[in-house]
């Protein structure tokens, strides 16, 4: 009879930890607008990945790709709310809300000299304080940056772009964010702010006749399909960024952060890794859809763009932020 009870009594311990282990794991949801498949998308899956193994299933990452959980302005708002956990997004994406306006620098056109000096300076002491700025003010943090964007191209139904002239009084699809309105209405551009999934039938239609992104997005969204015209101004390099809700953030254990960056400096790599082989390929596939590649006068769009700071020096960032981030790349 002792014997008995001893097992039933192992038998309910049993299953009392089961249904604790059950309850502590956690679920995270990980939203992006980037197509399922594309390097960025497969940087969240790794990001998932590491984080799975490495908790030993303890931590669960639900990836969301193609804005199922929500657009860029979308994903970042439902992080404030709680209602999103993390997304995968350009570092200047929460430049407009409040305490993050330092962040649109990113965006300045001919701020980085490459890919490299970009990764160096998002990841360096320059911006740390801006991203814990954006946190303790907009409850929203951008917790580790990593993952190469193409250089940033104008691609266009009408062409071909040779010069800042050639873009007046066209429609171009720009993101809701401040800098680029500023950037493309200096050249006589009719800017239209659209989210990126809106972006390919807009283009189809007429409704816009331009937008500019590089191989990454371009390619993986389709967009060369209907804009045959492609401009290599490589004017904004931009990297990947691990966003989160502070709230949530505050909620994870030293450890669990800690496994956080380590497992976005995985994906990040990864991203990186995948999109050098497609900007190494990307003229292959422009040509093959039948577009016009165009190097145009990058030194004239570079003095078009020129005073494009003097807008947001010492009101949205700090005086001498630009200076200082071009000394670095010295």
């Amino acid at each position: 009879m002792k014997t008995r009870w001893l097992g039933v009594a192992a038998a309910v311990a049993a299953l009392l930890c089961t249904g604790v282990a059950h309850s502590a794991t956690m679920n995270i949801r990980f939203g992006t607008p980037f197509v399922t498949g594309s390097n960025l998308h497969k940087a969240m899956e790794k990001f998932a990945e590491v984080v799975g193994a490495e908790s030993k299933g303890a931590v669960k990452v639900q990836v969301y790709a193609d804005s199922q959980i929500g657009d860029i302005q979308q994903l970042i708002a439902g992080m404030q709310l709680g209602t999103v956990d993390m997304a995968y997004l350009g570092v200047g994406n929460s430049g407009q809300l409040k305490g993050c306006g330092p962040l649109n620098v990113s965006y300045l056109p001919y701020l980085f000299k490459s890919k490299r000096a970009a990764e160096d300076i998002l990841n360096g002491p320059i911006f740390e304080p801006l991203y814990e700025q954006c946190a303790q003010s907009a409850g929203v943090r951008i917790f580790a940056v990593g993952g190469d964007r193409s250089p940033r191209a104008i691609v266009t139904t009408k062409g071909p772009i040779r010069k800042p002239e050639d873009l007046k009084d066209m429609r171009l699809r720009i993101p809701p964010i401040p800098i680029f309105r500023d950037t493309f209405e200096v050249l006589g551009v009719k800017v239209v702010p659209l989210g990126l999934n809106e972006v390919y039938m807009a283009l189809s239609r007429g409704q816009v006749e331009g937008q500019d992104n590089g191989f990454d997005l371009t390619l993986s969204f389709r967009f060369h399909e209907v804009s045959k015209f492609w401009s290599a101004t490589d004017h904004v390099y931009d990297m990947g960024a691990f966003y989160v809700s502070e709230r949530k953030w505050k909620s994870f254990t030293p450890e669990q952060k800690a496994l956080f960056k380590r497992a976005a400096q995985e994906g990040g790599k990864l991203a990186t890794q995948l999109g050098e082989e497609l900007d190494r390929n990307g003229l292959e596939e422009l040509k093959k859809a039948g577009v016009t590649y165009t190097i145009p006068d990058r030194a004239a769009f570079a003095k078009a763009w020129a005073d494009i700071h003097k807008n947001y020096e010492g009101k949205v960032w700090p005086a001498g932020l630009v200076q200082r981030i071009r000394d670095a790349q010295n």
